[in-house]
């Protein structure tokens, strides 16, 4: 229960409407876009308006609380601050006759996905903003549902703030449809960012090699590693933070007592009375919340290390030890201050992050993710008579006799 991802296979019927709803956009275009639309998102809309314009994104931007848009505006400086860093440097390695080098470039055009439905958040579209800007895309597409008429004013301050351009008020299935293939109003992207419901969520895994995608997200998770001598309180809401996401969310206490493991069950059930999402946080926690009590949290890597989990808080004098072993894990916390809402908001890092265990193998989301890296070759006549014969001699070993000839029919 701890180790699995909690993704159950796709229903077949979510995934047959999927597909169906992909091919009607890719056959019918605009047309199939405002039938959805109307029907998925209560909107009735004309091909003159899939395109939001200015006069729109400027109506509802103007309704966000200044206060609020100005902490929004803080975390853009200090997320910006933090992924240019991450700007990769281009590489040449040259000896005589022969000169190879590695080059980045942005990806031409993507698309944003923001979600409209149970959830909306601002914050995630100024994820992916950033380092999309700072990697330096040309062509930034934003795609959002407008369930009723109505639209998140701070997602579109934040719009307005980053200049974009190019804002469809379409969501679901027929929206990654539509960024994958394109339509008469919509051209379509090279890669897709952004989070959905399981809709959306299949619909990028159909479309992925036509187009690229970010990643499909699970539910969110976190592991936190705290020793006896902390705050129970503090270390129970590190939990339910990530528990009022969803029913699914994991939220896993690694400590080294079991009176503390007691205290911090009993603040769990003190602490969601009274919050908007109590339901969800009890739900979540009784079917994927775990303690496990270790009699020395040195040894806490190895759990770690299986989890694999998203987000990572270590409530532990001892951290050094125990962060110099952790080899997965999305994004990492120390210290009993360090609470991870920073990092959802505010810190710098990205809160985009792998989920399920596939931060064995991936990183969170970056700069890297919004480029690309070409190498090039460059061999002289030096260079030619260098390689030529080990180059025929490991074409000839596995077969492929044009590729020998191409070097062959060079030689003097």
């Amino acid at each position: 229960m701890l180790v699995n991802n909690r993704t159950e296979k796709v229903p077949k019927l979510i995934r047959s409407q999927t597909e169906r709803i992909i091919d009607r956009v890719k056959k019918d275009g605009d047309n199939a876009i405002l039938y959805y639309t109307k029907k998925f998102d209560n909107n009735k809309i004309s091909k003159n308006n899939i395109i939001i314009d200015k006069k729109t994104i400027n109506y509802f931007a103007k309704k966000a609380d200044i206060k609020i848009l100005n902490s929004f505006k803080l975390a853009i400086k200090r997320i910006t601050k933090f992924h240019q860093k991450q700007y990769p440097n281009n590489y040449k390695l040259s000896e005589k006759g022969i000169s190879i080098f590695s080059k980045w470039s942005p990806i031409d055009s993507v698309g944003l996905y923001v979600p409209g439905g149970g959830a909306s958040y601002p914050s995630t579209l100024i994820m992916n903003l950033v380092p999309a800007k700072i990697a330096g895309v040309k062509r930034i597409v934003v795609s959002m549902p407008c369930k009723d008429g109505k639209f998140n004013p701070y997602i579109m301050a934040i719009i307005k703030h980053f200049n974009v351009d190019e804002v469809y008020q379409i969501g679901g299935a027929q929206a990654i449809a539509a960024l994958a293939y394109g339509t008469k109003t919509i051209k379509s992207v090279d890669k897709i960012f952004g989070p959905g419901n399981i809709y959306v969520n299949e619909a990028k895994k159909i479309v992925f090699g036509k187009v690229g995608i970010d990643l499909v997200a699970g539910p969110s998770e976190i592991v936190v590693v705290a020793s006896k001598n902390n705050q129970p309180k503090w270390v129970a809401s590190d939990l339910i933070a990530q528990a009022e996401h969803d029913i699914m969310s994991k939220s896993i206490l690694i400590t080294d007592s079991y009176e503390f493991a007691a205290q911090v069950e009993s603040s769990l059930k003190i602490l969601k009375k009274g919050l908007t999402k109590s339901d969800t946080i009890k739900k979540s926690i009784n079917k994927f919340g775990a303690i496990i009590v270790l009699k020395s949290l040195r040894n806490s890597y190895k759990y770690i290390n299986i989890l694999a989990p998203e987000h990572l808080h270590i409530h532990s004098s001892d951290y050094k030890n125990i962060y110099s072993k952790i080899r997965n894990a999305g994004a990492i916390f120390v210290g009993q201050y360090s609470s991870e809402s920073f990092g959802d908001y505010i810190s710098g890092t990205n809160h985009i992050l792998p989920t399920g265990g596939s931060a064995k193998f991936m990183s969170g989301l970056g700069v890297l993710d919004f480029m690309k890296r070409n190498t090039y070759t460059k061999i002289n006549k030096n260079g030619f008579r260098k390689l030529y014969k080990q180059t025929k001699n490991m074409a000839e070993i596995e077969g492929l006799e044009a590729h020998k000839l191409s070097i062959q029919i060079r030689e003097d």
